[in-house]
């Protein structure tokens, strides 16, 4: 029987993607700030000039080598790192590869490593979706449980949910595969090599989250962020009305230094809009929430967020630069609140039902 044309599906592969993402996003940030701050240095002399690329790229081999020649979870989050920062040290010189110039300081070099940020999560939300794994999946799951048991990394919980992922979906008729990997992941030398979780075993962000927060808080807080978010519509719409009456004509200077801003005073006519309908959306919400419709406010809530992180970021990224780098954050912060909200919600419906 042929198998898939790449492999199945790691089992929680989402958790070393998440690595590799929050590499990536920290190394060009550290990067972007460095080089603000200390001038735009560079790296060489007598005609040559060491770009922050080149070890990015040598970092991106790093991150293959590491995986080829070892096994087990230290190499998968290894690679998983290395590759974030070496993609980050490379994307960040983007506005090079796409200016005859060679210019570094392209405006629209920012909203494309945005975009790339916003890519990758959106892979990761679908990768970390925990879907019926297939019969070839389940098997893969419980061949990574045994190495991961050879290297003495293998924990109780982690055993426990690669057994019962095998016996709901690994079961194919005349394949007695599964039946030894159950007998050899249930043997008393098996338990007796369990290791104790690791901090990336021990990360829970529901429960980060619901610790200090317990749902009233939450939900305050929430609410707060929507109040404000909708303050900002008001702020939109005023942004917009002085730039369509024409009192605007080109965009102000928003920083020193070399980098590029536009002066168009449309892409900030844009950044108005956006933000306007999001705060609109985020009223509607609030107003959902406090009227006792809450899990239909929270919907709401959660589209209108995603659209600010993805349209308002990808605009405010352009005229802003570094900039939007906060408020990208305090919106990631509200959206994080919003889905965790949601969540309770769905675990107290299910319990009532």
């Amino acid at each position: 029987m042929r198998g898939p044309l790449i492999g199945v599906r790691r089992d929680r592969g989402s958790r070393y993607l998440l690595f590799m993402i929050v590499s990536f996003a920290v190394t060009v940030a550290a990067v972007r700030l460095y080089l603000d701050a200390a001038g735009y240095p560079k790296v060489g002399g007598g005609g040559l000039h060491v770009a922050h690329m080149l070890w990015g790229g040598l970092l991106l081999v790093v991150a293959a080598l590491v995986t080829q020649l070892y096994v087990g979870r230290r190499a998968l989050a290894l690679s998983a790192i290395a590759a974030g920062v070496g993609v980050g040290l490379f994307i960040d010189e983007v506005g090079k590869f796409l200016t005859e110039s060679n210019d570094y300081f392209f405006a629209p070099a920012a909203p494309i490593i945005y975009g790339a940020v916003l890519l990758l999560l959106l892979l990761w939300a679908r990768a970390r979706r925990d879907d019926r794994p297939s019969a070839a999946e389940a098997t893969q799951g419980a061949v990574e449980a045994l190495r991961d048991l050879a290297d003495g990394r293998l924990t109780g919980a982690d055993r426990d949910r690669a057994v019962a992922r095998l016996r709901v979906n690994g079961a194919v008729p005349g394949d007695d595969l599964p039946g030894e990997l159950l007998a050899l992941l249930g043997s008393p030398a098996a338990t007796a090599r369990f290791a104790r979780p690791g901090w990336a075993e021990r990360v829970d962000l529901s429960g980060t989250i619901r610790r200090p927060l317990p749902d009233r808080l939450e939900r305050l807080v929430i609410r707060v962020g929507l109040f404000l978010s909708a303050l900002t519509a008001v702020m939109g719409m005023l942004l917009a009305i002085v730039v369509l009456s024409g009192d605007v004509a080109s965009v102000p200077e928003v920083a020193t230094g070399p980098i590029e801003y536009p002066s168009e005073p449309v892409w900030v006519l844009l950044v108005g809009i956006v933000w306007a309908l999001v705060g609109v959306a985020n009223g509607v919400a609030l107003v959902l929430s406090l009227a006792g419709r809450h899990p239909a406010g929270m919907a709401i809530a959660q589209y209108a967020v995603l659209t600010g992180l993805v349209a308002g970021g990808l605009l405010t990224t352009f005229v802003s630069q570094l900039g939007a780098l906060s408020g990208v954050l305090v919106q990631l912060g509200l959206l994080l609140l919003i889905l965790d909200q949601r969540g309770r919600l769905a675990q107290m419906a299910a319990v009532r039902g």
